[in-house]
């Protein structure tokens, strides 16, 4: 009788499993654009809204032109000069190329725990590196190919010991790819150079390099996407980044197809065996397409690159620090720290985030320019943090003129805020709780925001309360016909904009 009812007690309790095995098998992802894009944006990359990587590795050496100097010394025609450069200063390219700036990147002063503090208060939520970038350079230790910085020049496990110290200090962490396009990369667009520089035997074509400068002349296609494969692999299982980013490249033909695709469940699947959240960041790139699907991952715009002023689901900048090099350079002009925070804040607005790229020097330091700017950005979040984080866009993303802020370059448009005023409002919400964010402080302290004018309910029954963040004073407002006036406090608790925290009476907001 007992072995009866157990053996009923068992037929129940598998019955009642069962709904169970579902959920868990779900969770298996295969290499197909079907079964990936089913992949859900992890809440915390949403919630975060700002995050900060480096373009850093060894063509911060020659600091000249840009990061693409790699390529631009090997090409006659370069438009900044860097051929002729690397000729007067370091010598011609058969005898001096870029693979002999690699025993010159030591990286001798870099300390990651100092990255990751100067990091931690200019109030980013996740970090890392560009861990390799068009160059092929890796700046991880790596097992797979030799061009790494474990092997050579600084002889460290750069990004790992960036990751424990980003971890430590509770940050997500990222890693950005660059690598597909290394391919053929180093050669100039202009094919008629090619024989050039191979009468010139520039050590593009020498075959004891073909491993770093992968082109047609001594590799194979086949043979660098499996080695693209098995680095990307090695990246994902050793470092867990908790998102992954490429830069522009081919993702989808015949050839390149299945290792992505393998790759991309790979690292879906290894974090839902940990239980992780991740992503990966779908990048709209120069060619006006998406790398991957674009109901896939995170879009991602550069420098908001032909962004629109709305888009559909969540969504992320990239944006350098500096206005004429993503990497380290002589003469180096960086952005205002008022430029990228009121991008910030407007990108926010509209549902999206920033992930803003430094510019380290080779020896590992980041510039003190770069980190006042940093510090600048810190000092207003520590403030406003909460119109920032977990937010999500209202019915209504901005008052005050667009137009202002689209502007075409070449064939694309580009976003930029330093035209914004006080009249210029951004709006996000969270529960009950309506921000309205003034980029600019109104020369009579009195702010007026015409979206809540009289008659506007943005809760059920109106507005309750308004207060600064930042502030303990008691403000005086009240609702006209043209707009909700505000008397702001003497004193202003953030630079370059200000929050005001709108409580509405009812349940939620609309």
């Amino acid at each position: 009788m007992i072995r009866t009812f157990r053996s009923f007690c068992f037929v129940i309790l598998f019955f009642l499993l069962l709904p169970v095995v579902p959920a868990f098998a779900a969770e298996r992802y295969e290499p197909a654009w079907e079964s990936l894009t089913r992949h859900r944006n992890p809440q915390w990359l949403v919630d975060a809204k700002f995050g900060i990587y480096a373009h850093w590795g060894v063509y911060a050496v020659p600091a000249f032109g840009n990061e693409w100097y790699a390529k631009r010394m090997y090409d006659p025609k370069d438009p900044l000069g860097a051929y002729d450069y690397h000729r007067k200063t370091f010598g011609p390219q058969d005898k001096f190329g870029y693979k002999d700036f690699v025993p010159m990147f030591k990286a001798e002063k870099f300390d990651p725990e100092e990255w990751a503090e100067v990091i931690r208060q200019s109030g980013a939520r996740y970090a890392g590196i560009a861990v390799v970038h068009n160059d092929g350079f890796g700046l991880w230790h790596s097992k797979v190919y030799r061009w790494n910085a474990g092997e050579m020049g600084p002889k460290r496990d750069l990004y790992g010991d960036l990751v424990k110290a980003l971890r430590a200090k509770g940050l997500k962490t990222v890693a950005t790819e660059h690598h597909m396009r290394t391919f053929n990369w180093y050669l100039p667009r202009d094919e008629k150079l090619w024989g050039r520089l191979r009468q010139e035997n520039a050590d593009l074509f020498d075959p004891r390099y073909a491993d770093f400068y992968w082109n047609e002349f001594t590799a194979k296609k086949e043979d660098f996407i499996r080695q693209w494969r098995a680095k990307l692999l090695e990246v994902i299982d050793n470092y867990r980044p908790d998102v992954l980013w490429f830069d522009g490249g081919d993702f989808t033909s015949p050839e390149v197809a299945g290792p992505v695709l393998e790759s991309l469940a790979h690292y879906y699947n290894q974090a839902a065996g940990r239980k992780a959240e991740v992503e990966v960041l779908n990048k709209f790139a120069g060619t006006k397409q998406f790398n991957f699907p674009r109901e896939f991952g995170i879009l991602t715009f550069e420098a908001g690159r032909d962004r629109p002023e709305r888009v559909d689901r969540p969504w992320i900048d990239d944006l350098s620090i500096a206005e004429n090099s993503w990497g380290y350079i002589q003469n180096l002009q960086l952005r205002s720290a008022r430029e990228i925070l009121l991008g910030l804040i407007d990108r926010v607005s509209r549902g999206g985030g920033l992930l803003l790229s430094l510019a380290p020097k080779a020896n590992g330091e980041i510039p003190d320019d770069q980190k006042a700017v940093l510090r600048e950005i810190g000092d207003w979040l520590r403030v406003n943090s909460e119109a920032i984080y977990s937010t999500r866009p209202w019915r209504v993303h901005a008052e005050g003129s667009t137009a202002k802020l689209i502007y075409t370059k070449g064939e694309h448009t580009q976003w930029r805020f330093e035209k914004c005023s006080a009249e210029d409002i951004r709006f996000t919400r969270k529960g009950d709780t309506l921000y309205a964010m003034a980029l600019g402080w109104p020369e009579d302290g009195r702010l007026r925001i015409q979206t809540l004018k009289a008659g506007a309910r943005p809760g059920v029954a109106g507005i309750q309360s308004v207060s600064m963040l930042g502030s303990t004073a008691a403000l005086k407002w009240s609702q006209t016909a043209d707009a909700l006036l505000v008397e702001l406090p003497a004193g202003r608790p953030g630079k370059y904009a200000c929050a005001l925290k709108i409580t509405v009476r009812g349940a939620a907001l609309e």
